[in-house]
């Protein structure tokens, strides 16, 4: 389940709440009442975070005992540390990103025994804008007019496409194509960065371009604060279904605008940031996957 979870038992996430047709449902996640509903032994449920789940996945990965069904996915590798040390010994952490809805994190850290404990994080949620441009400093305001704090994830998910079109129809004083307006009322609002992001590709709109690029730009950019939060030498991972969409914008492209971002981090940390590789992974499963490989390493 996504948003903070205690003990593996307890989520407050509105998110989370079960609706029945009736209109039911729990008003928190507890999974003690939910063992009851369900007429589940005490204590048989475990709730995992959405990317502690793919946390696990990841640290399946580097386990030689884990299931090959956790071990099977698919990865696009981005950027290799170009420094002639290598970090593959299990002393190095690791860390994650993923966009889609909202922008998840979890991060990895070695616990002695060759495996790795998983951490979950809200580094989403966290107000780390920086506008480098008047442009830029044009997108925080707009989004400060709905609320006072923007998180980053506001700039880096997929809704977020919705409202930096508006903000860029708005800013160059451009309206939305007719046909752009009228795909956006075919389609519900959670398809809408979809049909932005078909827009930019298939008929290169500037608008929408403007929008891709820019999630591509702020997303290269928090990769590369991740990187320096965690120095995470054994891999950084990009999970989410958001950037193999738009892997016509950023794959096999010299003017790389994530990779660009990730990388420029300033004179101090660009090169320490260099040495961190940038892993994608595409695999819709990974949390299934995640939770399964928990399963066999606390089999009690």
């Amino acid at each position: 389940v996504c948003g903070p979870i205690w003990n593996n038992r307890r989520s407050n996430d509105a998110n989370n709440v079960r609706m029945e047709p009736d209109g039911s449902g729990w008003a928190t996640q507890h999974a003690e009442e939910i063992e009851n509903f369900l007429k589940l032994k005490a204590n048989s449920l475990i709730f995992l975070n959405d990317f502690e789940a793919i946390g696990y996945c990841l640290a399946a990965q580097v386990d030689p005992l884990a299931n090959a069904l956790c071990q099977s996915t698919k990865t696009i590798v981005l950027h290799q540390n170009p420094a002639e040390e290598t970090h593959t010994e299990t002393k190095s952490p690791v860390a994650c990103l993923g966009a889609g809805t909202g922008l998840g994190a979890c991060y990895l850290s070695p616990d002695g025994s060759g495996r790795y404990q998983v951490h979950p994080s809200e580094a989403g949620m966290t107000d780390t804008i920086s506008p480098r441009t008047e442009e830029e400093w044009g997108l925080l305001k707009f989004l400060r007019r709905h609320q006072p704090f923007v998180e980053i994830e506001q700039i880096v998910s997929g809704p977020a496409f919705v409202t930096m079109l508006q903000f860029y129809s708005e800013y160059y004083n451009q309206p939305l194509p007719s046909q752009l307006k009228e795909d956006l009322a075919k389609v519900s609002l959670d398809d809408a960065p979809a049909v932005i992001a078909q827009h930019a590709c298939h008929h290169q709109d500037s608008l929408c371009l403007r929008v891709v690029d820019t999630f591509l730009d702020f997303f290269g950019r928090t990769l590369g604060t991740a990187a320096q939060t965690f120095l995470p030498y054994r891999g950084l991972y990009i999970t989410g279904g958001i950037l193999p969409k738009l892997s016509w914008r950023w794959q096999n492209n010299p003017d790389n605008l994530l990779l660009k971002s990730y990388l420029d981090q300033g004179p101090k940390m660009s090169e320490i940031v260099a040495r961190v590789p940038l892993t994608l992974v595409d695999d819709d499963d990974l949390g299934l996957k995640g939770c399964l490989y928990f399963m066999t390493i606390h089999d009690n």
